[in-house]
Protein backbone atom coordinates (compact mmCIF):
# COMPACT_ATOMS: atom_id res chain seq x y z
CA UNK A 1 0.00 0.00 0.00
CA UNK A 2 2.97 2.48 1.05
CA UNK A 3 4.47 1.54 -2.82
CA UNK A 4 1.23 2.25 -4.69
CA UNK A 5 0.55 5.36 -2.48
CA UNK A 6 4.32 6.89 -3.48
CA UNK A 7 3.76 5.55 -7.30
CA UNK A 8 0.45 7.38 -7.00
CA UNK A 9 1.72 10.16 -5.44
CA UNK A 10 5.20 10.56 -8.10
CA UNK A 11 2.58 10.12 -10.95
CA UNK A 12 0.78 12.64 -9.82
CA UNK A 13 3.81 15.34 -9.47
CA UNK A 14 5.18 14.57 -12.98
CA UNK A 15 1.88 15.44 -14.44
CA UNK A 16 1.05 18.41 -12.88
CA UNK A 17 4.91 19.58 -13.65
CA UNK A 18 4.07 19.04 -17.16
CA UNK A 19 0.77 20.77 -17.31
CA UNK A 20 2.45 23.75 -15.72
CA UNK A 21 5.71 23.79 -18.30
CA UNK A 22 2.61 23.43 -20.80
CA UNK A 23 1.46 26.50 -18.95
CA UNK A 24 4.73 28.39 -19.24
CA UNK A 25 5.74 27.99 -22.52
CA UNK A 26 1.59 29.22 -23.89
CA UNK A 27 2.22 32.28 -21.67
CA UNK A 28 5.79 32.68 -22.99
CA UNK A 29 4.97 32.13 -26.75
CA UNK A 30 2.09 34.68 -26.56
CA UNK A 31 4.05 36.88 -24.76
CA UNK A 32 7.22 36.89 -27.23
CA UNK A 33 4.74 36.23 -30.65
CA UNK A 34 3.99 40.49 -30.80
CA UNK A 35 7.02 41.26 -29.63
CA UNK A 36 8.52 39.47 -32.21
CA UNK A 37 6.41 40.80 -35.08
CA UNK A 38 7.31 44.11 -33.57
CA UNK A 39 11.21 43.55 -33.92
CA UNK A 40 10.47 42.44 -37.38
CA UNK A 41 8.33 45.50 -38.30
CA UNK A 42 11.10 47.60 -36.17
CA UNK A 43 13.95 46.07 -38.29
CA UNK A 44 12.10 46.97 -41.67
CA UNK A 45 12.02 50.63 -40.75
CA UNK A 46 15.39 50.69 -39.76
CA UNK A 47 16.40 49.18 -43.13
CA UNK A 48 13.98 52.17 -44.74
CA UNK A 49 16.17 54.91 -42.86
CA UNK A 50 19.15 53.47 -43.72
CA UNK A 51 18.19 53.52 -47.29
CA UNK A 52 16.59 57.11 -47.15
CA UNK A 53 20.29 57.93 -45.38
CA UNK A 54 22.09 56.63 -48.26
CA UNK A 55 19.84 58.66 -50.82
CA UNK A 56 20.72 61.73 -49.10
CA UNK A 57 24.25 61.10 -48.90
CA UNK A 58 24.37 60.07 -52.94
CA UNK A 59 25.12 63.26 -55.30
CA UNK A 60 22.15 65.52 -56.72
CA UNK A 61 20.07 63.74 -59.47
CA UNK A 62 20.41 66.37 -62.37
CA UNK A 63 16.89 67.76 -61.85
CA UNK A 64 18.01 69.93 -58.59
CA UNK A 65 20.87 71.10 -60.55
CA UNK A 66 21.29 73.81 -62.48
CA UNK A 67 20.87 73.84 -66.40
CA UNK A 68 24.70 74.85 -66.37
CA UNK A 69 27.24 72.58 -65.22
CA UNK A 70 28.34 74.68 -61.76
CA UNK A 71 26.53 73.38 -58.80
CA UNK A 72 23.74 75.30 -57.70
CA UNK A 73 25.70 76.85 -54.42
CA UNK A 74 28.32 77.58 -57.19
CA UNK A 75 26.03 79.51 -59.15
CA UNK A 76 24.41 81.49 -56.72
CA UNK A 77 27.86 83.11 -55.36
CA UNK A 78 28.49 84.03 -59.12
CA UNK A 79 25.22 85.71 -59.20
CA UNK A 80 25.63 87.42 -56.57
CA UNK A 81 28.37 89.12 -57.59
CA UNK A 82 31.32 87.57 -56.46
CA UNK A 83 33.11 83.99 -56.43
CA UNK A 84 33.08 81.65 -53.81
CA UNK A 85 35.24 82.71 -50.75
CA UNK A 86 36.47 81.76 -47.32
CA UNK A 87 34.14 83.52 -44.77
CA UNK A 88 35.56 85.88 -42.55
CA UNK A 89 35.68 84.76 -38.64
CA UNK A 90 32.78 82.57 -39.09
CA UNK A 91 34.32 78.84 -38.23
CA UNK A 92 34.39 76.15 -40.47
CA UNK A 93 31.26 74.02 -41.33
CA UNK A 94 30.63 70.79 -39.16
CA UNK A 95 32.04 67.81 -41.33
CA UNK A 96 30.03 65.15 -39.31
CA UNK A 97 27.04 66.54 -40.71
CA UNK A 98 24.79 64.06 -42.40
CA UNK A 99 23.27 65.42 -44.72
CA UNK A 100 26.52 67.03 -46.75
CA UNK A 101 26.54 66.09 -50.34
CA UNK A 102 29.97 65.74 -51.69
CA UNK A 103 30.35 67.30 -54.98
CA UNK A 104 33.26 65.07 -57.21
CA UNK A 105 36.03 66.94 -56.69
CA UNK A 106 35.23 70.89 -58.29
CA UNK A 107 38.12 72.68 -59.73
CA UNK A 108 38.96 75.57 -57.05
CA UNK A 109 38.04 78.88 -57.86
CA UNK A 110 40.89 81.16 -58.17
CA UNK A 111 40.86 84.20 -55.66
CA UNK A 112 40.99 87.78 -57.28
CA UNK A 113 44.21 89.81 -57.01
CA UNK A 114 42.53 92.48 -55.36
CA UNK A 115 40.30 90.35 -52.86
CA UNK A 116 41.68 90.89 -49.21
CA UNK A 117 40.36 87.36 -48.27
CA UNK A 118 41.49 84.08 -48.23
CA UNK A 119 40.81 81.56 -50.88
CA UNK A 120 38.10 78.60 -50.04
CA UNK A 121 34.50 77.97 -50.07
CA UNK A 122 31.77 80.37 -48.42
CA UNK A 123 29.25 79.00 -46.48
CA UNK A 124 26.70 79.98 -48.36
CA UNK A 125 28.25 77.31 -51.07
CA UNK A 126 27.75 74.90 -48.76
CA UNK A 127 23.74 75.59 -48.30
CA UNK A 128 22.12 73.82 -51.17
CA UNK A 129 24.54 71.07 -49.71
CA UNK A 130 23.21 70.67 -46.03
CA UNK A 131 19.83 71.08 -47.74
CA UNK A 132 16.83 68.18 -47.45
CA UNK A 133 15.81 66.92 -51.21
CA UNK A 134 12.58 68.22 -51.70
CA UNK A 135 9.64 65.87 -50.38
CA UNK A 136 8.46 63.88 -53.39
CA UNK A 137 4.01 64.32 -53.29
CA UNK A 138 3.25 61.26 -53.12
CA UNK A 139 5.53 60.01 -50.56
CA UNK A 140 3.53 60.63 -47.44
CA UNK A 141 4.61 63.09 -44.45
CA UNK A 142 4.26 60.83 -41.75
CA UNK A 143 6.79 58.60 -43.07
CA UNK A 144 9.81 57.21 -41.61
CA UNK A 145 13.26 58.77 -42.87
CA UNK A 146 11.27 62.42 -43.63
CA UNK A 147 12.63 65.19 -42.26
CA UNK A 148 10.13 66.97 -40.78
CA UNK A 149 9.29 69.97 -38.02
CA UNK A 150 8.09 69.56 -34.12
CA UNK A 151 5.99 72.40 -32.69
CA UNK A 152 6.73 72.25 -28.98
CA UNK A 153 4.81 75.28 -27.01
CA UNK A 154 7.67 77.83 -27.10
CA UNK A 155 9.91 76.20 -29.87
CA UNK A 156 10.02 74.40 -33.24
CA UNK A 157 12.84 72.17 -34.57
CA UNK A 158 13.93 70.14 -37.47
CA UNK A 159 13.91 66.33 -36.68
CA UNK A 160 13.84 63.35 -39.01
CA UNK A 161 11.34 60.38 -37.99
CA UNK A 162 12.75 57.28 -36.99
CA UNK A 163 9.41 55.23 -35.95
CA UNK A 164 5.90 55.71 -35.75
CA UNK A 165 3.64 54.52 -33.58
CA UNK A 166 0.24 55.09 -35.07
CA UNK A 167 -1.70 52.94 -32.64
CA UNK A 168 -0.17 55.28 -29.95
CA UNK A 169 -0.29 57.91 -32.61
CA UNK A 170 2.91 58.92 -31.64
CA UNK A 171 6.98 58.98 -33.76
CA UNK A 172 10.13 58.82 -32.61
CA UNK A 173 12.36 61.56 -34.09
CA UNK A 174 16.04 62.80 -34.02
CA UNK A 175 16.62 66.14 -33.64
CA UNK A 176 18.41 67.95 -36.79
CA UNK A 177 20.16 71.06 -35.95
CA UNK A 178 21.94 73.10 -38.66
CA UNK A 179 25.47 73.40 -39.43
CA UNK A 180 28.88 73.51 -37.29
CA UNK A 181 27.36 75.39 -34.25
CA UNK A 182 24.66 76.63 -35.59
CA UNK A 183 23.67 73.17 -35.97
CA UNK A 184 24.08 69.57 -37.90
CA UNK A 185 24.13 66.60 -36.41
CA UNK A 186 25.40 65.35 -32.86
CA UNK A 187 29.11 66.49 -32.45
CA UNK A 188 31.33 63.73 -32.07
CA UNK A 189 31.37 61.84 -28.91
CA UNK A 190 27.96 63.37 -28.09
CA UNK A 191 24.47 61.14 -28.41
CA UNK A 192 21.90 62.85 -31.07
CA UNK A 193 18.35 64.31 -29.38
CA UNK A 194 16.32 62.18 -29.91
CA UNK A 195 12.08 62.16 -28.29
CA UNK A 196 8.87 60.43 -28.66
CA UNK A 197 6.00 62.80 -29.83
CA UNK A 198 2.75 63.15 -30.94
CA UNK A 199 1.55 63.49 -34.40
CA UNK A 200 -0.11 66.21 -34.40
CA UNK A 201 3.02 68.10 -33.52
CA UNK A 202 4.38 67.15 -36.20
CA UNK A 203 4.79 69.80 -39.73
CA UNK A 204 6.21 70.03 -43.04
CA UNK A 205 9.31 72.45 -43.96
CA UNK A 206 8.60 75.02 -45.75
CA UNK A 207 9.57 74.60 -49.64
CA UNK A 208 12.23 77.01 -49.70
CA UNK A 209 14.24 74.65 -47.33
CA UNK A 210 14.78 72.28 -49.71
CA UNK A 211 17.63 71.96 -52.53
CA UNK A 212 15.04 72.98 -55.32
CA UNK A 213 13.63 75.82 -53.11
CA UNK A 214 16.79 77.34 -53.03
CA UNK A 215 17.13 76.91 -57.01
CA UNK A 216 14.29 78.83 -57.31
CA UNK A 217 15.70 81.40 -54.86
CA UNK A 218 18.58 81.99 -56.95
CA UNK A 219 17.07 81.57 -60.64
CA UNK A 220 14.57 84.40 -59.12
CA UNK A 221 17.09 86.91 -57.73
CA UNK A 222 20.27 87.31 -59.64
CA UNK A 223 21.15 90.15 -57.61
CA UNK A 224 23.56 90.07 -54.28
CA UNK A 225 21.54 91.87 -52.17
CA UNK A 226 18.08 91.03 -53.80
CA UNK A 227 18.92 87.47 -53.35
CA UNK A 228 20.18 87.95 -49.67
CA UNK A 229 16.93 90.19 -48.94
CA UNK A 230 14.78 87.01 -50.06
CA UNK A 231 16.93 85.13 -47.50
CA UNK A 232 16.13 87.13 -45.04
CA UNK A 233 12.03 87.11 -45.69
CA UNK A 234 12.44 83.23 -45.57
CA UNK A 235 14.51 83.58 -42.22
CA UNK A 236 11.90 85.51 -40.53
CA UNK A 237 9.48 82.96 -41.81
CA UNK A 238 11.68 80.54 -39.71
CA UNK A 239 11.66 82.90 -36.69
CA UNK A 240 7.70 83.00 -36.76
CA UNK A 241 7.71 79.42 -36.71
CA UNK A 242 10.20 79.58 -33.47
CA UNK A 243 12.37 77.53 -35.31
CA UNK A 244 14.69 79.91 -33.93
CA UNK A 245 18.01 77.24 -34.60
CA UNK A 246 16.97 76.98 -38.11
CA UNK A 247 16.84 80.77 -38.63
CA UNK A 248 19.83 81.52 -36.90
CA UNK A 249 22.08 79.03 -39.43
CA UNK A 250 19.64 81.06 -42.21
CA UNK A 251 20.67 84.26 -41.32
CA UNK A 252 24.21 83.58 -40.43
CA UNK A 253 24.51 82.31 -44.33
CA UNK A 254 23.82 86.00 -45.40
CA UNK A 255 26.02 87.37 -42.75
CA UNK A 256 29.02 84.53 -44.48
CA UNK A 257 28.29 86.74 -47.52
CA UNK A 258 28.70 90.03 -46.14
CA UNK A 259 31.57 88.80 -44.80
CA UNK A 260 33.51 87.25 -48.07
CA UNK A 261 32.42 90.48 -50.34
CA UNK A 262 35.68 91.26 -52.15
CA UNK A 263 37.33 94.74 -50.74
CA UNK A 264 38.69 97.46 -52.89
CA UNK A 265 39.98 100.61 -52.38
CA UNK A 266 37.80 103.44 -50.42
CA UNK A 267 35.64 100.44 -49.70
CA UNK A 268 33.97 100.98 -45.33
CA UNK A 269 35.00 98.57 -42.99
CA UNK A 270 34.98 98.52 -39.13
CA UNK A 271 37.67 97.42 -36.97
CA UNK A 272 37.57 96.50 -33.20
CA UNK A 273 39.81 99.06 -31.53
CA UNK A 274 40.13 99.35 -27.77
CA UNK A 275 36.49 97.35 -27.06
CA UNK A 276 34.41 98.89 -29.53
CA UNK A 277 34.41 98.96 -33.55
CA UNK A 278 35.78 101.99 -35.46
CA UNK A 279 34.46 103.30 -38.80
CA UNK A 280 37.65 103.10 -41.09
CA UNK A 281 38.47 103.17 -45.10
CA UNK A 282 40.15 100.33 -47.30
CA UNK A 283 43.32 102.84 -48.40
CA UNK A 284 44.94 100.11 -50.57
CA UNK A 285 44.99 96.25 -50.68
CA UNK A 286 48.27 94.98 -50.17
CA UNK A 287 47.38 91.17 -51.16
CA UNK A 288 44.55 88.85 -50.82
CA UNK A 289 44.43 88.87 -46.69
CA UNK A 290 46.02 92.04 -46.30
CA UNK A 291 45.09 95.52 -46.42
CA UNK A 292 45.72 99.18 -45.15
CA UNK A 293 43.52 101.32 -43.72
CA UNK A 294 42.96 105.02 -43.02
CA UNK A 295 40.57 106.18 -40.40
CA UNK A 296 39.82 109.35 -38.37
CA UNK A 297 41.16 109.77 -35.10
CA UNK A 298 40.38 112.88 -32.97
CA UNK A 299 40.08 115.18 -36.29
CA UNK A 300 43.51 113.45 -37.22
CA UNK A 301 43.55 111.18 -40.72
CA UNK A 302 45.84 108.16 -39.06
CA UNK A 303 46.92 105.24 -40.68
CA UNK A 304 47.00 101.08 -39.72
CA UNK A 305 49.04 98.89 -42.52
CA UNK A 306 48.95 95.25 -42.97
CA UNK A 307 45.26 94.58 -41.34
CA UNK A 308 44.21 91.55 -41.70
CA UNK A 309 40.81 91.30 -43.70
CA UNK A 310 39.42 88.36 -41.42
CA UNK A 311 39.39 90.82 -38.25
CA UNK A 312 36.93 93.61 -40.72
CA UNK A 313 33.43 93.49 -41.11
CA UNK A 314 32.61 95.70 -44.03
CA UNK A 315 29.81 98.02 -44.33
CA UNK A 316 27.51 98.41 -46.96
CA UNK A 317 26.48 102.39 -46.54
CA UNK A 318 23.58 102.03 -49.32
CA UNK A 319 22.15 98.30 -47.93
CA UNK A 320 22.41 99.83 -44.21
CA UNK A 321 19.08 98.75 -43.37
CA UNK A 322 19.45 94.98 -44.69
CA UNK A 323 22.50 94.39 -42.71
CA UNK A 324 21.43 96.06 -39.64
CA UNK A 325 18.16 93.74 -39.41
CA UNK A 326 20.18 90.49 -40.38
CA UNK A 327 22.60 90.83 -37.57
CA UNK A 328 19.30 92.20 -35.68
CA UNK A 329 17.53 89.01 -36.71
CA UNK A 330 20.32 86.38 -35.25
CA UNK A 331 20.79 88.08 -32.12
CA UNK A 332 17.17 87.61 -31.21
CA UNK A 333 17.56 83.86 -32.30
CA UNK A 334 20.46 83.19 -29.93
CA UNK A 335 18.79 85.17 -27.46
CA UNK A 336 15.98 82.37 -27.68
CA UNK A 337 18.26 79.87 -27.90
CA UNK A 338 19.91 81.55 -24.69
CA UNK A 339 23.00 82.26 -26.46
CA UNK A 340 23.33 84.67 -24.74
CA UNK A 341 27.17 85.81 -25.51
CA UNK A 342 26.43 85.15 -29.33
CA UNK A 343 23.55 87.57 -29.26
CA UNK A 344 25.89 89.78 -27.44
CA UNK A 345 28.41 89.68 -30.29
CA UNK A 346 25.72 90.58 -32.75
CA UNK A 347 24.22 93.70 -31.01
CA UNK A 348 27.80 95.44 -30.44
CA UNK A 349 27.75 95.18 -34.41
CA UNK A 350 24.72 96.41 -34.88
CA UNK A 351 25.52 99.26 -32.78
CA UNK A 352 28.55 99.77 -34.88
CA UNK A 353 26.54 99.90 -37.77
CA UNK A 354 24.52 102.21 -36.71
CA UNK A 355 26.91 104.36 -35.29
CA UNK A 356 28.43 105.25 -38.80
CA UNK A 357 25.33 106.77 -40.12
CA UNK A 358 26.35 110.08 -39.23
CA UNK A 359 29.75 109.52 -40.20
CA UNK A 360 29.19 107.96 -43.67
CA UNK A 361 28.65 110.46 -46.57
CA UNK A 362 25.79 108.81 -48.41
CA UNK A 363 24.03 106.62 -46.30
CA UNK A 364 20.87 104.62 -47.40
CA UNK A 365 17.43 106.58 -47.73
CA UNK A 366 15.58 106.16 -44.13
CA UNK A 367 19.20 105.05 -42.67
CA UNK A 368 19.64 108.22 -40.61
CA UNK A 369 15.63 108.74 -39.60
CA UNK A 370 15.78 104.28 -38.44
CA UNK A 371 19.27 104.75 -36.68
CA UNK A 372 18.09 106.17 -33.56
CA UNK A 373 15.44 103.38 -32.82
CA UNK A 374 17.76 100.67 -33.73
CA UNK A 375 20.20 102.17 -31.11
CA UNK A 376 17.97 102.00 -28.45
CA UNK A 377 16.34 98.58 -29.28
CA UNK A 378 19.82 97.18 -29.65
CA UNK A 379 21.11 98.90 -26.18
CA UNK A 380 18.33 97.33 -24.83
CA UNK A 381 18.55 93.55 -25.82
CA UNK A 382 22.45 93.75 -25.45
CA UNK A 383 21.59 94.70 -21.84
CA UNK A 384 19.35 91.83 -21.98
CA UNK A 385 22.12 89.42 -22.43
CA UNK A 386 24.48 90.82 -20.51
CA UNK A 387 21.91 90.48 -17.21
CA UNK A 388 21.88 87.20 -18.43
CA UNK A 389 25.66 86.35 -18.20
CA UNK A 390 25.35 88.20 -14.81
CA UNK A 391 27.38 91.39 -16.32
CA UNK A 392 25.33 93.99 -14.10
CA UNK A 393 27.83 97.04 -14.61
CA UNK A 394 27.99 96.49 -18.72
CA UNK A 395 24.20 96.06 -18.42
CA UNK A 396 23.37 98.99 -16.70
CA UNK A 397 25.55 101.05 -18.89
CA UNK A 398 23.19 99.54 -22.07
CA UNK A 399 20.38 100.81 -20.38
CA UNK A 400 21.52 103.98 -19.92
CA UNK A 401 22.81 104.27 -23.71
CA UNK A 402 19.17 103.43 -24.63
CA UNK A 403 17.32 105.64 -22.21
CA UNK A 404 19.47 108.97 -24.44
CA UNK A 405 18.41 107.82 -26.97
CA UNK A 406 14.88 109.26 -26.52
CA UNK A 407 13.01 105.50 -26.99
CA UNK A 408 9.09 105.25 -28.11
CA UNK A 409 6.70 104.92 -25.17
CA UNK A 410 6.23 101.28 -25.71
CA UNK A 411 10.39 100.33 -25.87
CA UNK A 412 10.66 102.95 -22.97
CA UNK A 413 8.64 100.80 -20.88
CA UNK A 414 10.74 97.56 -21.05
CA UNK A 415 13.81 99.33 -20.84
CA UNK A 416 12.60 100.69 -17.01
CA UNK A 417 12.00 96.96 -16.41
CA UNK A 418 15.14 95.93 -17.48
CA UNK A 419 16.87 98.56 -15.04
CA UNK A 420 14.84 97.05 -12.11
CA UNK A 421 15.17 93.56 -13.05
CA UNK A 422 19.20 94.62 -12.64
CA UNK A 423 19.02 95.91 -9.28
CA UNK A 424 17.14 92.72 -8.42
CA UNK A 425 19.29 90.78 -9.51
CA UNK A 426 22.37 92.60 -8.24
CA UNK A 427 20.61 91.99 -4.70
CA UNK A 428 20.09 88.44 -5.17
CA UNK A 429 23.90 88.12 -6.14
CA UNK A 430 25.12 89.77 -3.16
CA UNK A 431 23.14 87.73 -0.72
CA UNK A 432 24.49 84.78 -2.32
CA UNK A 433 27.84 85.47 -2.10
CA UNK A 434 27.54 86.44 1.71
CA UNK A 435 26.11 83.29 2.35
CA UNK A 436 28.49 81.70 0.51
CA UNK A 437 31.40 83.63 1.94
CA UNK A 438 29.80 82.19 5.42
CA UNK A 439 29.76 78.75 4.14
CA UNK A 440 33.74 79.00 2.91
CA UNK A 441 34.54 80.16 6.91
CA UNK A 442 32.86 77.78 8.64
CA UNK A 443 34.52 75.08 6.46
CA UNK A 444 37.97 77.08 7.00
CA UNK A 445 37.04 76.93 10.72
CA UNK A 446 36.38 73.52 10.82
CA UNK A 447 39.54 72.56 8.94
CA UNK A 448 41.21 74.55 11.46
CA UNK A 449 39.81 72.80 14.49
CA UNK A 450 40.70 69.67 12.87
CA UNK A 451 44.65 70.00 12.70
CA UNK A 452 47.01 69.53 15.15
CA UNK A 453 49.17 71.96 17.12
CA UNK A 454 52.37 71.05 14.85
CA UNK A 455 50.64 72.10 11.72
CA UNK A 456 48.98 74.98 13.03
CA UNK A 457 52.23 76.28 14.29
CA UNK A 458 53.79 75.25 10.69
CA UNK A 459 51.15 77.29 8.81
CA UNK A 460 51.78 80.34 11.38
CA UNK A 461 54.61 80.31 10.31
CA UNK A 462 54.55 80.44 7.13
CA UNK A 463 55.83 83.14 5.02
CA UNK A 464 58.09 84.62 2.47
CA UNK A 465 61.77 83.94 2.44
Amino acid sequence: LKFLLSWWTMAAADAAGRALQDLIFAAVRDAVGPLHQRLDDLARDLEHVKRCVDSSAAPAAPSVMPASSEPPQKKLATACGSEPSESRGVPPADPSAKTVVQPSKPDPPKPAASRPVSAGASRMEQLAARLPPKQEKNTPLLSVGNTVRVLKQDIARRAMISFIDEDDGTADVIYQSAAGDEGGTAPAGEEEDEETVKLQQIRALEEFESKTGLQKTMDENSDFFACCSVLKEQGNTLFKLKDYETASWWYGQIVNQFMSRELREEHWVMLMRDGSLELARVRSVVSNDLVNLVFDKNGKQMGLSNVSAAALVPVFHDHLLLQTSVYMNRARCFANLNKNQEAAQDLTTVIGLWGCVNVLPDPEDGAREAASEGLCKAHYLRGKTRLGRGRHDLAASDVKAAMAGNPAPALLRQIRQLERDIEISKKDTKRSNKKLAKEVAKWADAAMSNMDQATRDALDGAGPE
